[in-house]
């Protein structure tokens, strides 16, 4: 059968490439939904390091989904051996993992981050670029291990609690571990309190103040030394002639005094006198 030359030629001419855009060919992807696309912005990498020796089969990919993993890229490359992907510009949002859990919530990208693809043979970066512009379809995951939307919330917030039968566990340890604390501190007090000196006296050992249940503060003991330095302690001192009353009542006192002592000295000159010993001079 004869093949018409011009129906190939016309062929070839009607296959739609990739679009371009400011250096980038925009690779247009079906989304789980039919009715979505996503643009997938992709160049041929450019490194000024002569140390780069993947640069010329190295892929840059910009405004990944939010949700890419590698088997996304894979799957979108399928037919190129891809030997490395490495992710950049990574400010997503990571999801709370439960220790010992054998569910975790997997970390998404914001929008606009990137990636580079490397390639095996340098051959199928030509090739990705030059692709007809055809329909990629956004491989499906499953949505029960790795949930969207509404349903990734739901799951971020039932790893967010603990387990409750590891977090009675987690109770019970600590429990116990206050009680041998306490247990040891008891032990030791009681040894301490039991302890006789040399002359055979029992060495009296001091409490804290310590907070009953009730919110009343229990009494302590006092020791020798501190009832000692309290004892020692001066007294605070009255305030004298505060009042005009006391100031007043005061110096009633001190002319009864004078009064008083001029009295008794007159007395005993009078008596000097009588003696015939009195010698004013």
């Amino acid at each position: 059968m004869a093949v018409d030359k011009k129906s190939i030629k016309h062929t070839e001419n009607t296959v739609t490439r990739l679009e371009d855009f400011q250096g980038f060919k925009i690779l247009p992807i079906v989304m789980n939904d039919a009715k979505v696309r996503h643009y997938l912005y992709i160049r041929k990498h450019e490194s000024k390091s002569a140390q780069d020796k993947t640069s010329d089969r190295t892929l840059f990919l910009l405004n990944l989904p939010a949700d890419t993993t590698d088997r996304h890229i894979r799957k979108l490359f399928k037919g190129h051996n891809i030997t490395e992907i490495t992710y950049h510009d990574f400010k997503g949002h990571e999801g709370q993992i439960e220790q010992d859990s054998n569910r975790k919530l997997r970390p998404l990208f914001a929008s606009g981050s990137s990636a580079h693809v490397v390639f095996e043979k340098s051959q199928d970066i030509s090739e990705v670029l030059n692709m007809q512009r055809v329909e990629k379809k956004w491989a499906k995951e499953n949505e029960s291990e790795q949930p969207l939307g509404f349903e990734r919330y739901i799951l971020k917030y039932e790893l967010s609690r603990p387990d409750a039968k590891k977090l009675q566990e987690e109770v019970d340890t600590f429990m116990i571990k206050f009680k041998e604390d306490e247990y040891r501190k008891e032990r030791e007090t009681l040894e301490r309190m039991n302890k006789m000196d040399e002359d055979g006296f029992t060495v009296v050992v001091r409490h804290k103040k310590t907070k009953t249940t009730d919110g009343m503060i229990s009494v302590g003991a006092v020791s020798t030394d501190m009832a000692e330095e309290i004892k020692n302690k001066p007294k605070k001192k009255e305030l004298v002639d505060f009042y005009r009353f006391q100031m007043r009542d005061r110096k009633m006192s001190q002319l009864t005094e004078l009064r008083k002592k001029f009295e008794q000295d007159k007395a005993k000159i009078e008596k000097l006198k009588q003696s015939r010993k009195f010698k004013p001079y």
